[in-house]
């Protein structure tokens, strides 16, 4: 199968790519190849999109994040909602117009389930995905939509949100988590069961 992955140079999206790779041509993107922070119209035209079998929007970021809203950068939270929703918008719209029986993966947030304060903006974003994935889901029934409703697991993912602004990092990863290596695995069946939905939390 010809799979596109976001967020493919680390942690989750990284272990994933690597598992598919033994059985399927998988297209890594990564910020090497295009900056999801900035996504235009045409941005991704160069991709391998033709036949396109499953697209996994995994890239997700909380630049800045962990603060309270009114103290969050507008240029920090503008990328956070380029990466995380826009760009997945535009994948997935460029998946569908090569294959509308296309399976699209979105990588959520248990955020959705529980809101903690300092991450409006990053909820926002997976609430928004979740919803998308549902709405196209109605558009086009002939495509699958998957979601993927991921608990705390241990990557880059809290360095690269304090990383702009020299905060301290907190003990994040004191309380239980996964591992990404796990959590790849279970994506990996989940993509190729019947089921569109899954929760993996610790």
């Amino acid at each position: 199968m010809n799979i596109i992955i976001t967020g493919a140079s680390s942690g989750v999206g990284k272990c994933l790519a690597d598992a598919l790779e033994g059985e399927h041509r998988v297209f890594r993107v990564t910020r090497e190849i295009v900056n999801l922070d900035y996504p235009e119209a045409s941005f991704l035209t160069d991709l391998p999109f033709d036949n396109t079998d499953i697209l996994i929007n995994c890239a997700g970021h909380d630049m800045g994040g962990k603060v309270p809203f009114a103290d969050h950068l507008f240029g920090h939270w503008t990328k956070i909602i380029n990466t995380n929703l826009i760009s997945a918008m535009r994948l997935s719209q460029l998946a569908i117009q090569s294959n509308e029986n296309v399976t699209i993966v979105n990588i959520t947030s248990t955020n959705i389930d529980q809101y903690y304060p300092g991450d409006l903006v990053y909820s926002l974003t997976k609430n928004a995905l979740q919803q998308f994935g549902e709405m196209l889901q109605l558009e086009y029934p002939t495509s699958t939509i998957k979601e993927v409703r991921l608990g705390l697991t241990k990557t880059n993912f809290n360095n690269n949100r304090h990383k702009v602004n020299h905060k301290p990092i907190d003990n994040l990863y004191d309380m239980p988590h996964l591992s990404p290596e796990y959590v790849a695995t279970e994506i990996y069946r989940f993509i190729f069961s019947d089921e569109t939905f899954i929760r993996i939390a610790p």
